[in-house]
């Protein structure tokens, strides 16, 4: 008897200008040559019906996504409270204000839907029909995250651009390749039928490049295009300029310890930033590089480049690590003393002159609107339960 699984389809709505592939739940059997025709939609009732655990896993709460994006659920969710049922969710699509509260809503589920689905590796399938066997399409998961690069050419004319992405060390160009934009932003994408996550891009941005490897824009429209399609994007994405005077930035300018609440494990730890004078990178973010671009006197184009030290970088984290504190999973830093929430600002007092002789500036977070000081007396501060850290408030 084959054995049956939770198969995710991404349907999409052409009828819903603005709306991203929406998700819906089905039970599929799993057979030898891979998924199989669908059984039933895979609700709470019917998959007890079918014996199928979903309780206390990932399945529970991307259940509850699924039906919170039907089409009907969004039309009752959104519909004004005047307008007849016949006002549809495409009616309510073309009211501006409502649409963008609409999209926001969708991008917040789908946001939660994808990191799920990805971390589980749950079946995940495109625009499957109930005559096809799913595995027929079924999306794979990429093992990584795509890097966007953007690249300037100087031309007599004007500039050439393209966006390419990378994987690792294999460059992906667009045009020559299936892509589907799951979600604009965050981004999540398919390329060839494998669903990948792209860093710091919003993925219509590509979209242009679908059909061709590059764009030229005119010296007349450079200024224009510049101000309202590449700088919103040029600083959160790796640049390569060919044709144009690069101003590089690698030397760290200062850094600071800055604590901060782990949301998850409800501990404070400290984060470090590091200043390059043009741009300032938190050390767990795995964004490697700024650029910027402008102007100069006689309007020629300017590109300026940050590029993170990850040795330079490094020797400063192991620094804090000889005082005694640990990097965590999440590139955060820790004390070993995991019991006491507050731990860390004991750590801070403790080390917070040699730190500032070290050069480190040292932010505390506030409590209740009220400034956190490092004189050495104690105070209990009420989080959740009663306990003791080494802190204060003025």
């Amino acid at each position: 008897m084959d054995s049956l699984c939770i198969c995710y389809n991404l349907v999409d709505h052409a009828n819903l200008p603005g709306i991203p592939p929406l998700p819906e739940a089905y039970i599929v059997p799993i057979k030898p040559n891979g998924l199989g025709y669908v059984e039933k939609q895979a609700t709470p009732a019917i998959l007890d019906s079918f014996g199928i655990p979903y309780l206390e896993t990932a399945h529970e709460q991307l259940l509850e996504i699924c039906s919170s994006l039907k089409v009907a659920v969004l039309e009752q969710k959104f519909r004004p409270a005047k307008k007849r049922k016949t006002f549809g969710l495409a009616d309510i699509l073309k009211e501006p204000k409502i649409k963008d509260v609409v999209i926001n809503h969708i991008h917040d589920k789908l946001t939660s839907f994808y990191a799920l689905v990805i971390e589980n590796e749950y079946p995940i399938i495109h625009n499957a029909q109930r005559k096809d066997p799913f595995e027929v399409h079924r999306l794979s998961i990429g093992a990584n995250t795509l890097h966007p690069i953007l690249e300037f050419t100087k031309t007599e004319d004007g500039i050439d651009y393209a966006f390419t992405l990378k994987e690792e060390e294999r460059v992906i160009v667009p045009q020559n390749h299936s892509i589907q934009i799951l979600l604009n932003e965050p981004s999540w994408i398919s390329i060839d039928k494998t669903v990948y996550h792209i860093n710091n891009l919003n993925a219509n941005k590509l979209k242009p490049f679908f059909s061709k490897e590059k764009i030229t824009i005119a010296k007349k429209h450079i200024k224009t295009y510049l101000d309202k399609v590449i700088l919103p994007v040029i600083k959160n994405v790796d640049v390569i300029a060919n044709g144009f005077e690069i101003l590089i930035h690698k030397n760290i300018a200062s850094y600071k310890i800055e604590v901060i609440q782990d949301f998850i494990t409800e501990n404070f730890v400290a984060k470090v930033v590091f200043d390059y004078g043009e741009a300032a990178f938190d050390y767990h973010s795995n964004k490697k590089t700024s650029s910027d671009v402008h102007f100069g006197a006689n309007e020629e184009i300017q590109i300026t480049q940050t590029k993170r030290d990850a040795e330079a970088e490094k020797e400063v984290i192991a620094r804090l690590t000889a005082k005694g504190l640990t990097l965590n999973s999440n590139l955060l830093l820790e004390t070993d003393n995991s019991d006491d929430p507050l731990a860390i600002f004991n750590w801070i007092q403790k080390n917070h002159k040699e730190l500032e002789l070290e050069g480190f500036d040292i932010t505390l977070p506030d409590f209740d609107d009220k400034k956190v000081t490092l004189d050495s007396h104690q105070l209990e501060l009420q989080h959740k339960k009663k306990m003791t850290g080494s802190i204060s408030k003025e």
